[in-house]
């Protein structure tokens, strides 16, 4: 966050009235973060601090914050609860998502505010970001380039829908909680792990193409296998991401072959 945004932040807060603050701003991306780590720190844990400093001085009592699955690090209990520990982040990009957890947690408990964290799980679909799978490999193999496959393979996602993201952030903003917590933490997620094979058999199967496949290690930061657990969400809020894997997939690939006149 740079010096004007410093400046912009406090002036809209002034200007405007709010009734709730959903914060999705954040410098994202696991292997970027290991190349660049002071983005992540100015952005992340920066911006988020300056954000809240505005919150309490203008007395908004309600946030909703994206957080991401990258906090469970390696954390081998499958599927993620938002209960298990989340102590051992394995890149910085994740190390900065649960500095926002508990900076948020303070907030709340010395500014009574409402803070809610959600914890996206492998989000995919159009308008994608373009250095996520989904992306890389639909324009590889549509343009006959060889896709990186990390770990041989050997890695499941529990990838998630845009549509089903958008429809769930709406609902925790509008929607009250029945408990009304100062301070939670949900799962976005499919709840349905897939396998990156499998997920890549669904982008030739939409493409009609086949991929041409490099084999390759694990990258650093690096997690085998992400898996939700999103009870408290369908507790509290009645809802769960369902969208069928290939049924996105399509959907992105539609999009991409629209968008690029593919």
């Amino acid at each position: 966050m740079n010096l004007e945004d410093r400046v912009r932040l406090p002036e809209l807060f002034k200007n405007h009235s709010f009734d709730v603050v959903c914060n999705l701003a954040a410098q994202a991306g696991v292997c970027y973060s290991i190349e660049n780590p002071e983005v992540y720190i100015d952005s992340n844990i920066v911006g988020f601090l300056n954000l809240m400093e505005c919150m309490r001085h203008n007395n908004i009592k309600k946030l909703v914050y994206a957080s991401s699955s990258s906090v469970y690090g390696m954390n081998d209990k499958i599927p993620f609860e938002t209960s298990d520990r989340v102590d051992h982040p394995i890149s910085l990009y994740a190390a900065t998502k649960k500095s926002n957890e508990l900076m948020a947690y303070t907030y709340s408990h010395l500014y009574n505010m409402q803070c809610i964290g959600l914890r996206f799980f492998t989000v995919y679909g159009p308008w994608g970001r373009p250095d996520m799978a989904m992306f890389l490999f639909t324009d590889a193999i549509l343009n006959n380039k060889p896709i990186k496959v990390f770990n041989e393979g050997k890695l499941s996602r529990d990838f998630t829908y845009i549509d089903d993201i958008v429809e769930g952030v709406q609902k925790i903003i509008l929607e009250n909680q029945p408990s009304q917590k100062k301070n939670s933490l949900y799962n976005i997620g499919n709840g349905s792990p897939v396998k990156l094979m499998d997920f890549i058999s669904a982008i030739e199967k939409s493409t009609g193409k086949i991929a041409q496949k490099t084999m390759l290690p694990m990258q650093p930061g690096d997690v085998e296998k992400t898996w939700a657990d999103t009870k408290d969400l369908e507790i509290d809020y009645k809802y769960k991401p369902e969208t069928d894997i290939q049924v996105g997939v399509d959907y992105f690939v539609d999009w991409y072959k629209k968008y690029y006149n593919n």
